[in-house]
C-alpha cells in the first residue's frame, strides 16, 4: 500500500472541519482502509464487555483495555493486510494522514477532539493510532496469545513510559521486548505501589549511554535482571 502523509498544518485544518462537522470524509481509495480499521473496534468493546460511553470513565482502567485489546487488532492488520513497515510506522505524517482523514471519528471516541488534539495531530509522539501500534511492536512476543498476557495487567502509563522513550538511534526493539517480558513477571501491588517500571525505564536510558546490553555477562536478560535486581526485585522473587 502507498501511504499517504500529511503535514502538521493540513492535519491541524483536517482536525478542524472534523471537530466542527463531526465528519470524516475519508478519501475513497483509503475507504477499505477505514472499515477494517472500524470493524476491528465493536469486536473490541464486545470483547472488553463495554460500551463507548464506558472507555472514559475514570477508575476502570477501560481505556488501557481498549488501547492493548484494539492495538494489537490494528497492529496486526496494518502489519499483515497494509504491509506497515518500520520505517512507514516511523513517519509521522502517516499518523497525521489516518488520524484525521481516515478515522477521526473512531480517535474521537478514545479522546475527546476539542480536548485532546495531540492525540490527533499536535504532539506526532502522542498521537493515538502512533502510539498503539508502537506499544504492540515494542511487547510483541511472536505471536497475540504470548503478547495479550504479558501486557493484560498494564495500564496507560506503562503504554507512556514505554513509547515515550525513543534513544537518539532509535527503540531498541529487541531490548523492550524482553523489559517487557520481565515486567510482567513482578507482582501487581509492586508495580502499581512504587512506580517500578518508569523507574526501570529511566535507569536503563541511563545505563545504555554507557553499557551495552548484549555485551553483558549473559546477554539483556541478564542486563534486564540485574536492572530488576537494582530496584529491589530479585530473580529468586520469580523462581
Amino acid at each position: 500500500m502507498e501511504w499517504k502523509e500529511i503535514s502538521s498544518e493540513e492535519a491541524k485544518k483536517r482536525f478542524e472541519e472534523f471537530c466542527n462537522t463531526n465528519e470524516s470524509n475519508c478519501p475513497e481509495e483509503y475507504k477499505a482502509l477505514r472499515n477494517d480499521i472500524l470493524n476491528l473496534f465493536s469486536p473490541t468493546l464486545s470483547e472488553i464487555g463495554i460500551d463507548p460511553e464506558d472507555i472514559k470513565k475514570k477508575g476502570c482502567n477501560y481505556a488501557y483495555q481498549v488501547d492493548y485489546v484494539f492495538g494489537l487488532k490494528f497492529y496486526q492488520l496494518l502489519n499483515e493486510r497494509y504491509n506497515m513497515s518500520i520505517r512507514t510506522a516511523a513517519t509521522d505524517g502517516v499518523w497525521r494522514f489516518l488520524s484525521n482523514c481516515v478515522v477521526p471519528d473512531l480517535v474521537n471516541m478514545r479522546y475527546n477532539a476539542s480536548e485532546h488534539p495531540d492525540r490527533f495531530w499536535k504532539k506526532p509522539k502522542r498521537i493515538w493510532l502512533r502510539v498503539i501500534w508502537w506499544y504492540i511492536h515494542l511487547s510483541w512476543q511472536g505471536d497475540e496469545e504470548s503478547t495479550r498476557d504479558i501486557l493484560k495487567g498494564n495500564s496507560t502509563d506503562e503504554i507512556a513510559q514505554l513509547v515515550d522513550r525513543c534513544g537518539n538511534d532509535g527503540y531498541r526493539v529487541d531490548l523492550y521486548r524482553e523489559m517487557m517480558r520481565k515486567y510482567a513477571e513482578i507482582d501487581s501491588d509492586k508495580k502499581r505501589t512504587d512506580e517500578f517500571f518508569r523507574r526501570m525505564m529511566v535507569l536503563n536510558t541511563a545505563k545504555v549511554q554507557v553499557i551495552e546490553p548484549e555485551l553483558v555477562d549473559g546477554g539483556e536478560k541478564q542486563y534486564i535482571d540485574d536492572l530488576c535486581e537494582y530496584l529491589g526485585y530479585k530473580k529468586e522473587e520469580s523462581e
